[in-house]
């Protein structure tokens, strides 16, 4: 029986640079003979949307064909329609695939990017993380106030909703995110196999760096395509909220309706990604014991 290889986990603020690191590590597990290929999977919420890759940043490099090159694949990128939701259960699912697959074959999973709760729950037991999107109870719940819905909560699990934060309690995204896990039956929440090891590597720079990249990116995405992206989106029927929040999306939105400048809509934009990124530092500090070079540790985990 194979070895179960550990999960090599890459995360980050935006514009640390956790895609080329994690194809610099992916190059180097295949050049040693670490692993027979490497699978990475997109841990990005937002880089799942197929009608927004520019705008997402889902970054992925020209040789690759169908997410393929060579014996790296990418998962994760561009694998929903506008309308449809994601959360981290549906992640988790999509991992155990990944993982299971790669597992039998000696290839390595990397999960790179996103939010680092999406890591650090990644292999979470807890039954709840594991149900999907039910189309048909958030239709009814969609004209609820915030009132109403933490009322719902309350009646389905009290303790869910006291161990809420503040922000969670007034998102009601979050609140319908509550009741659906709590009407799901037990019996529909699958559990996960047995975890593998995990090992957390964090890819960071200097803030006067960050900035710098960050103001840069947006830049290129705005004249490479993400505002004809937003148009697009704009003319579907039906556009799910968590495609809605991508950064620079209301920005752009505001630019096609002559709401501001083309130079406003850059400030902001930019602006928005510095405040994700601070916020993405605050969940990176949950980490203390990450790694913070990828190669001279590299023997040790493999």
């Amino acid at each position: 029986m194979p070895k179960q290889l550990p999960v090599l986990s890459i995360f980050g603020p935006t514009g640390a640079g956790k895609t080329a690191a994690a194809l610099d590590l992916a190059n180097k597990l295949i050049a040693q003979k670490k692993a027979q290929g490497v699978d990475i999977i997109s841990a990005d919420s937002r880089q799942v949307y197929a009608d927004i890759p520019i705008l997402s940043g889902a970054d992925v490099p020209v040789e690759f064909v169908n997410f393929t090159f060579g014996d790296i694949a990418l998962h994760g990128i561009g694998i929903l329609k506008a309308h449809e939701s994601w959360s981290l259960g549906q992640f988790q699912t999509l991992f155990q695939a990944v993982y299971d697959s790669a597992n039998k074959q000696q290839r390595a999973v990397i999960v790179v990017g996103g939010t680092a709760l999406y890591h650090k729950q990644l292999l979470q037991r807890d039954p709840h993380l594991r149900v999907q999107p039910n189309a048909v109870l958030r239709a009814e719940l969609e004209s609820l106030t915030v009132e109403q819905l933490q009322e719902r909560v309350e009646q389905l699990n009290s303790e869910r909703l006291r161990s809420m934060n503040d922000s969670d309690r007034a998102n009601p995204r979050r609140l319908v995110r509550a009741i659906e896990q709590e009407s799901s039956p037990v019996t529909a929440r699958n559990k996960m196999v047995e975890s593998p090891e995990q090992a957390f590597f964090l890819v960071t720079a200097a803030g006067s760096v960050l900035e710098e990249r960050i103001a840069k990116r947006v830049q290129e995405r705005f004249v490479g395509g993400a505002v004809a992206e937003v148009e697009h989106v704009l003319q579907l029927p039906s556009v799910s909220e968590q495609l809605r929040t991508a950064c620079g999306f209301a920005e752009i939105t505001q630019f096609l309706a002559g709401e501001v400048a083309e130079q406003t809509c850059l400030q902001n934009w930019t602006q928005r990604e510095l405040q994700y990124s601070k916020s993405q530092k605050k969940w990176n500090s949950q980490f203390p014991a990450a790694l913070t070079n990828l190669l001279q540790v590299l023997d040790s985990v493999y």
